[in-house]
């Protein structure tokens, strides 16, 4: 790093600022499919990323090839786009804060482990899932994903930070059949350590999910109660995200704008982004620009109370950065982003809600959610779940459409429940809304 640095400030003398953001990235990919490997990769990237800046002024470049005559040519492109690009008061370097080196979590053991262990693990998680519910007739596909990362950060003003880190993220897709009848359902886990993953939880969800599926009966369009099952719930929550960032805010993008401190929500939402919790998958000690991160609250009570920023965003718009600048890899810049982000818990149980109503529609699946529209709020995507009559089993329903503007949608919960679980760093509980248009 430090002849990165001399390199950089030799090249760039005559009033540059700049930012060196060094990575190296390990990532082991493991699938397997009737209980045989299917795939193994393993990937290594490594790179340096060059921000300078000048009279409001900012240029990027980035390599992968850290040798002398590759900085300098990064260098000299970074200087040429810099030259070109039109200033802008959010082009500023703000932190200068030497943090040294950082603690995160780092499973030293999960990366030890064989590849061999990890592998005879999936296939056992396989075997699992067909010992459960003898309608599952076959996994398509197991997944586990190891990240290695080590990044070093420093800048012109005195910024230093530095931090090790692992992640593990499993797949489930799953195969349920009976009566000639098949249901395909799909579930996601994550964890900073391999032995916190729980992989027990997974497959008993994933086969739940697709067993509750078969045999689906024709559904007439109505309006009625619908609760979103928690993962089904923290996907569109994820699909939603952008309406909370100091990004979107500034192009303009979100329905959100001039909203602060007005209630938009039912007063049960109470939304929280959390860099700093226990455990979490996107916990780390300081964001991409070197802010510490910290637990912001989006929503309290049904009340918008602000957005993620980043340096640019929160300069542009006059508020303070949140440590929610984020980074892809080396090879992108920093912009606002979400840590842990998640839909705050109430005390009641899912069983519970499921009894309040006559019928009940609760939603397990999600589809097309990359469709949805963060401008404007507005959605329509397919869905899959159970109807419920006073707590009990009526029948399965697949393929059915459901749509509005999750203003509307989050302005209608009832209840939210106590069943809160993390998919990745987005999480949430159960949801029950008073009322949606189910489309049959």
């Amino acid at each position: 790093m430090e002849k990165i640095r001399t390199l950089v400030e030799e090249a760039l003398k005559g009033g540059y600022d700049y930012e060196i953001y060094l990575e190296r990235k390990k990532k082991t990919m493991i699938e397997t499919s009737e209980e045989t490997l299917e795939n193994l990769l393993r990937a290594e990237d490594f790179g340096v990323g060059i921000r300078v800046f000048k009279d409001n002024k900012m240029g990027f470049a980035y390599t992968t090839d850290l040798r002398e005559e590759s900085v300098k040519e990064a260098l000299k492109v970074a200087k040429e786009i810099c030259s070109i690009t039109p200033p802008d008061e959010g082009f500023v370097l703000e932190n200068c804060q030497n943090w040294g080196c950082k603690e995160s979590y780092y499973d030293q053991e999960g990366l030890k482990k064989p590849v061999e262990e990890k592998i005879e693990l999936l296939i056992s998680l396989e075997k699992k899932a067909k010992e459960i519910d003898s309608r599952v007739k076959g996994v398509r596909k197991t997944s586990l994903k190891e990240i290695e990362l080590h990044l070093l950060c420093l800048n012109s003003c005195g910024l230093f930070y530095e931090y090790k880190g692992t992640w593990y993220s499993s797949m489930m897709a799953l195969l349920a059949e009976e009566d000639q009848d098949q249901s395909i359902s799909y579930e996601f886990i994550g964890s900073r350590s391999l032995s916190n993953m729980p992989f027990d939880s997974m497959v008993e969800e994933v086969v739940f999910k697709a067993t509750s599926l078969l045999k689906p009966s024709s559904f007439e369009t109505k309006k009625m109660p619908v609760i979103l099952y928690r993962d089904a719930s923290a996907m569109l929550l994820e699909a939603f995200s952008p309406i909370f960032l100091g990004d979107s805010l500034v192009k303009g993008k979100t329905f959100l704008k001039d909203k602060k401190e007005q209630k938009v929500f039912s007063e049960k939402l109470t939304l929280l982004d959390d860099g700093t919790m226990q455990g979490g998958f996107m916990s780390l000690p300081v964001d991409a620009e070197g802010y510490p991160t910290q637990k912001n609250v989006l929503v309290k009570d049904g009340v918008f109370k602000g957005f993620l920023h980043s340096t640019y965003s929160a300069i542009k718009s006059k508020e303070k950065p949140t440590g929610n600048s984020i980074r892809e890899s080396f090879k992108g810049l920093p912009s606002s982003g979400i840590t842990n982000l998640y839909i705050q818990p109430g005390d009641v149980s899912l069983e519970e809600m499921l009894k309040d109503q006559p019928e009940v529609f609760l939603i397990t699946e999600l589809m097309g959610l990359h469709t949805v529209d963060p401008v404007s709020g507005d959605f329509s995507l397919g869905a899959s779940g159970v109807i419920y009559n006073k707590g009990k089993r009526s029948m399965s329903v697949r393929g059915v459409v459901i749509g509005g503007n999750i203003k509307d949608l989050w302005g209608s919960i009832v209840e939210v429940g106590n069943d809160l679980r993390f998919y990745g760093n987005v999480g949430s509980p159960s949801l029950y809304i008073k009322e949606l248009t189910v489309g049959g």
